[in-house]
């Protein structure tokens, strides 16, 4: 036992020495940072002592699902991934990108270690936690704060610029705030006309799937107090109130978001769009149904919009992929839109999440979202806690991505992460 824990002591000042962790907060006798917004993250004791049948059953799976993470890591630190892009429905690999160390896949891997309370200097899996946090931190360009690897683009960054701002609301280590406030400044430099972001810094298009990583990130930013301009965040709003279809398009229902503005001949909304779409308004402020007054860029014209959000929950409803594709739920089942099946899920838990507190109508729509993902993600997941997917492969001997989103999703109700906090 003392062997053990001497080892614990050297090898997180090994870290600390790197770089990758300098905890500068004082601390108290409990190891609690008393600078931290919530006092650090809660023990399990002061949750609720009495979980139901299927919390344990729950816990019991993204507990797997952790461990699958945690063999998978990489001795940088890192955990590998395919690095591609979207074509179409597909995910595109790069011809230089295959099985290599992916920083937004690790990001989002730390990401599910940190909602379930393990932090770089806390819990079994901290050093699980502070490697891949140091991984990422080598990967950031000092003068640009762009952080990439391998090719990886806009998303990735916004992933472990997110992952940066909870692990410094955590820690309050000021290595980890340079970084973060050196991505928060990318972000922001990278904003185009359009009041938004694409899969390039300052590219001349914008999409709803890249914008709402990049809102979330800076909400996360602004959670820490990192300086956030509030011009950035209204131009990023309007350009998602823009994407709103107060109308139905022939398929699907009113209340979702489009996919591009400045591509008119392919208007696309869908389950993820729309659950992007909701995310981003909430990340920005806005948590319920609102009119809008904007200038119309074609007439000159003032118009007003309805942004009914009550008409985007109803739409993810019905187009929940497991609804609209039906079928028999298993480990190996591969969706007709496997590219956007976890990420979508990702934003709609945190969308059903939030509008919980709107009110009794927004409560139901979340408990009953919530346990419809609890019984279909555990259908899903294999008997080595892996889950799959298009992008992270459907080998789960290797999956990282649908493991760390699904463990991410199932653990959105615990509340340790504040960016999915009200």
């Amino acid at each position: 036992m003392l062997r053990r824990i001497l080892f614990a002591f050297a090898l997180c000042a090994g870290l600390m020495a790197a770089g990758s962790l300098t905890l500068s907060a004082q601390r108290d006798d409990s190891g609690v940072d008393p600078s931290s917004p919530r006092g650090g993250i809660d023990t399990d004791e002061e949750k609720d002592p009495r979980p139901t049948s299927d919390d344990l059953r729950v816990k019991e799976a993204v507990e797997k699902g952790l461990r699958h993470l945690a063999r998978i890591q990489q001795n940088d630190g890192s955990w590998i991934n395919n690095i591609g892009n979207k074509l179409g429905d597909e995910y595109q690999i790069n011809p230089d990108g295959y099985g290599k160390p992916n920083v937004g896949v690790t990001a989002i891997c730390c990401m599910a270690f940190l909602a379930a309370g393990h932090t770089p200097d806390r819990g079994e899996f901290r050093f699980t936690v502070a490697r891949g946090l140091k991984f990422i931190m080598d990967c950031v360009d000092p003068q640009r704060g762009w952080i990439s690897a391998y090719g990886t683009r806009m998303y990735e960054h916004s992933f472990c610029t997110l992952l940066l701002a909870e692990v410094y609301g955590m820690t309050r280590d000021e290595v980890v705030l340079r970084h973060l406030r050196g991505a928060t400044k990318f972000i922001i430099d990278s904003q185009n006309q359009y009041g938004a972001w694409r899969y390039i810094p300052n590219q001349n298009e914008s999409d709803m799937s890249v914008c709402v990583c990049q809102l979330q990130a800076l909400r996360a930013a602004a959670n820490v107090g990192v300086n956030v301009p509030s011009g950035t965040i209204e131009a990023a709003k309007d350009y998602v109130r823009r994407s709103y279809r107060t109308r139905g398009n022939g398929f699907n229902p009113p209340g979702g978001f489009m996919y591009q503005l400045e591509r008119d001949y392919d208007p696309r909304d869908t389950f993820s769009l729309t659950a992007a779409g909701v995310v981003a308004l909430q990340s920005a402020g806005e948590y319920s149904s609102h009119s809008w007054t904007y200038r119309s860029e074609l007439t000159g014209q003032t118009l007003t919009k309805t942004i009914d959000l009550n008409k985007s929950f109803v739409y993810l409803q019905r187009l929940r992929p497991e609804v609209e594709e039906g079928g028999a739920i298993s480990p190996t089942r591969r969706w007709s839109h496997s590219y956007g099946f976890w990420y979508g899920h990702y934003y709609a838990a945190q969308a059903f999440f939030q509008y919980q507190f709107s009110g009794p109508a927004g409560e139901r729509a979340w408990v009953e979202w919530n346990r419809t993902n609890r019984i279909n993600f555990l259908k899903m997941q294999h008997g080595n806690g892996a889950w799959t997917d298009e992008i992270g492969g459907y080998d789960p001997d290797r999956n990282a991505y649908a493991t760390a989103m699904a463990c991410l999703i199932l653990n959105i109700p615990a509340g340790y992460l504040p960016v999915f906090q009200n």
